[in-house]
């Protein structure tokens, strides 16, 4: 039996790897060392979440309990071994969360969402299962149809501790809107992509404008695996809120958000005039210039400045940092701290793009490549207020708009975040 190739986006239909098992997991040191095949005594890794609240399901296929004290589980680089006292009852099922606590059913790794390779092993140290698992979406599972068996499936609906049943629910890969970011009367198409079209029987679109009835679109197969419906342009502000639903043959159903209804995508209608801010400055090579102190210790960490050349102060609550123009949602500005959000007019703010976002409201879930890219900040719909692309950056040299608010940008041998370039 085969180990298929896993690729993002295609159905997944495994056997129980077993001949090149040892071309999947060789060692990685390039001795030439391979893995033995499992040896199967009815212990199996029966499904596995990878993405969220991580967890590892394993199935008793036997006619009797079974003792695991001492059996190992393991990802790619870690290993943990069950305690003593460990069992799971015949036809029963254990599940292991994988969340670094590394105590009772705690395993002491987290599962890379991108897919990796999971391996079982008995008390004597006899690999008895191993999986090599495909990218995993939040929702989703990679398990076995029906429970032990060699058909490996992704599904959209997962059952932690319970049987997998016979088959399993259709899984969305990602759900997507054009236009991104939508003006009133602007009709939005909204694309599904589902892992495999084998098994659905509808694929459904819902929404609603601020806060109403859900209305029901039925969503057209295109090529591959894409589904699209379309939602009507609004003609007042508001909220639109989304989800779509993939209802299986079989009837189960699988939703994108995964908990949708209860949760949603959704945009903005909005037509604020935008603020008058502009980037004025910043600095994505710090290592010993211009230090952030907010965690108590001087960092040296990448920074934007933003600048208000306008006659009222500004507060930026709400409203998005990216490093993508073409993505404008990259980091919502939080509202907890309006002080420390309000930028006054004529006057400057400073962000650190430091990926710390516990330390305070101005900082930011990603760092600036000196290699060079976007940097942008879009209003609270997502319209762009200013953005801007650089090249590659040296070390403690910022760049900036050599007049404050200009057009004309330059290398700025001093610094200065948060206050007039010189």
């Amino acid at each position: 039996m085969l180990i298929l190739s896993k690729v993002r986006r295609l159905v997944f239909f495994l056997t129980l790897p077993t001949l090149l098992l040892a071309m999947a997991c060789g060692s990685g040191d390039g001795d030439g060392d391979e893995e033995p095949e499992p040896t199967a005594e009815g212990i199996f890794i029966n499904e596995i979440v990878a993405s969220g609240d991580d967890w590892i399901e394993l199935y008793n296929a036997l006619e009797t309990s079974k003792d695991l004290g001492g059996y190992t589980i393991s990802d790619s680089g870690n290993e943990y071994a069950l305690p003593t006292g460990t069992t799971i009852a015949a036809k029963g099922f254990i599940v292991l969360l994988c969340n670094d606590l590394g105590t009772g059913l705690n395993t002491n790794f987290k599962l890379a969402s991108g897919g990796e390779i999971v391996s079982l092993k008995n008390a004597s140290g006899t690999l008895i299962d191993h999986i090599e698992f495909p990218n995993l979406d939040n929702g989703q599972s990679y398990a076995r149809f029906p429970d032990g068996a060699d058909l490996w499936q992704i599904t959209g609906v997962t059952t932690q501790g319970e049987s997998n049943g016979t088959d399993g629910a259709p899984a969305i890969n990602s759900i997507s809107r054009a236009p991104l970011v939508p003006a009133l009367n602007q009709p939005v198409v909204v694309t599904a992509e589902l892992i495999s079209t084998t098994g659905v029987a509808s694929v459904k679109l819902f929404h609603r404008f601020n806060g109403g009835a859900f209305s029901e679109v039925a969503m057209t197969l295109q090529s591959g695996t894409s589904y699209t419906g379309t939602i009507p342009g609004m003609t007042t502000e508001g909220t639109v809120a989304y989800y779509v639903e993939a209802v299986g043959t079989n009837g189960s159903s699988s939703f994108k958000p995964a908990s949708a209804p209860d949760n949603t995508d959704d945009y903005l209608l909005n037509t604020d005039p935008l603020p008058q801010l502009v980037i004025n400055e910043f600095m994505a090579s710090n290592t010993s210039c211009c230090p952030d102190t907010d965690s108590g210790e001087e960092e040296f960490d990448d920074w934007i400045e933003i600048h208000n050349p306008g006659t009222t102060a500004v507060n930026l609550a709400d409203m998005y940092f990216s490093d993508d123009k073409d993505n404008p949602f990259g980091d919502k500005i939080s509202d907890d701290d309006a002080a420390a959000t309000t930028i006054p007019a004529g006057g400057y703010l400073v962000f650190w793009a430091d990926g710390s976002t516990s330390q305070g409201a101005t900082h930011l879930n990603f760092s600036l490549s000196a290699d060079g890219e976007d940097v942008g900040l879009f209003y609270i719909d997502g319209r762009p207020i200013d953005t801007y692309t650089f090249g590659a950056q040296s070390e403690n040299i910022s760049w900036g708009r050599t007049t404050d608010g200009g057009d004309t940008w330059g290398a700025l041998s001093t610094p200065t975040p948060g206050q007039a370039n010189q």
